[in-house]
């Protein structure tokens, strides 16, 4: 099914949502500033607390950022200067999560400056195809850089692959020309325009982009239409308080209900109204929670839930139901742009996974 971005613009704020058909698949606030994931600044060392493995780094004003010492080439002292870029931006009380391994991303490929090394995206399953691109990475590949080619790559011409690798080259050699000029901690790189992202990002097809300002798109390869309350048509603000809120009713009948803690986030599967048909209890309850696992799927992205998710599935007698599920949510989590991995089932019948969580 072909899928539509709407964009409007609020102000000095633009909102983007991605629509499959009527479902709301993703939703994104881009007013600017701040500091966000992928952003490359030159950080100064503030304090080194040995007990935590770890150092505070000052990016410029008030802003601090948390560098483990695991995400350095070499432990930083007290006073350093050096290039480092968000890996998770600051949440709550928490300080922005740092990396000194600095990953440039583009459209096919993404290339490290100070790693060399040579990967395919896990999503990528055929290996014929992962040989070949990893022969290629290995050939195109600036001197001393890494590569890791992205899930785009594989249906790609080399020739536009290497222009996507020349252009991160380019930036990269942007962000070391600036370095050469400051001082003191500062922004070196910022994050990519919002929309240019998210059809990065989007692998499936997107027929069109919907905007109550054409004239401000240029330089996409996706067709622009102007329409006066993109937003209005597609009832986006009545589907976003639905999908963000505490419980969210599913097709069948039954329900999530999604508890964020600072840990983790907990969501409950119920069969609410959701009574099923005569095959049984056990191909009742796996019907729901295959729909479950689905919208599960597209609300972590649309909510842009990340960290440690735990998920209790209404309760499942046999280990097929249960494989069954695992498999429907890893499916679902395919066309998320960012990395998610479901853990699998705990001894006490909690589905345990993981998801990065994305700008």
């Amino acid at each position: 099914m072909s899928k539509t971005v709407l964009l409007r613009h609020i102000d000095d704020q633009r909102e983007i949502a991605l629509l499959e058909g009527k479902r709301l698949l993703a939703f994104v606030r881009d007013a600017g500033g701040g500091i966000a994931a992928e952003q490359i600044y030159l950080g100064k060392v503030d304090r080194i607390v040995k007990g935590m493995e770890a150092a505070f780094v000052k990016l410029g004003g008030d802003a601090m950022g948390f560098l483990p010492f695991s995400e350095c080439r070499e432990k930083p002292r007290s006073g350093d200067l050096m290039i480092v870029q968000v890996k998770k931006p600051p949440i709550g009380e928490k300080a922005a999560y740092l990396t000194a391994d600095i990953a440039l991303a583009g459209r096919f490929a993404l290339l490290t400056p100070f790693t060399r090394r040579f990967a395919v995206s896990k999503k990528i399953e055929d290996e014929e195809t992962r040989k070949r691109l990893s022969d290629l990475a290995s050939r195109i590949a600036p001197a001393g850089m890494g590569l890791v080619m992205r899930t785009e790559s594989a249906e790609a011409e080399e020739e536009a692959i290497a222009s996507d690798v020349a252009a991160l080259q380019a930036a990269w050699e942007d962000v070391l020309e600036k370095r050469s000029h400051v001082s003191e901690p500062c922004l070196l790189k910022g994050r990519e325009d919002a929309l240019l992202r998210l059809l990065r990002d989007e692998h499936g097809e997107i027929s069109a982009i919907l905007t109550d300002r054409p004239e401000k798109i240029a330089g996409v390869s996706v067709p622009v239409r102007a329409c006066p309350a993109p937003f209005d048509v597609y009832s986006v603000p009545a589907k976003l308080e639905k999908s963000l809120a505490r419980k969210v009713w599913l097709d069948c009948g039954g329900y999530l209900v999604i508890d964020p803690t600072e840990a983790m986030t907990v969501i409950d599967v119920n069969s609410g109204k959701f009574t099923g048909n005569k095959t049984g209890t056990e191909n009742t309850f796996l019907k729901l929670n295959l729909e479950a696992a689905r919208e599960i799927a597209r609300l972590l992205r649309l909510r842009n839930i990340g960290g440690i998710v735990i998920i209790d599935f209404v309760d499942m007698q046999t280990e097929e139901s249960r494989a069954a599920v695992k498999e429907a949510l890893e499916a679902a989590l395919k066309d998320d742009p960012v990395k998610a991995v479901v853990h699998g089932f705990t001894s006490l019948g909690l589905v345990e996974m993981t998801r990065k969580k994305g700008q």
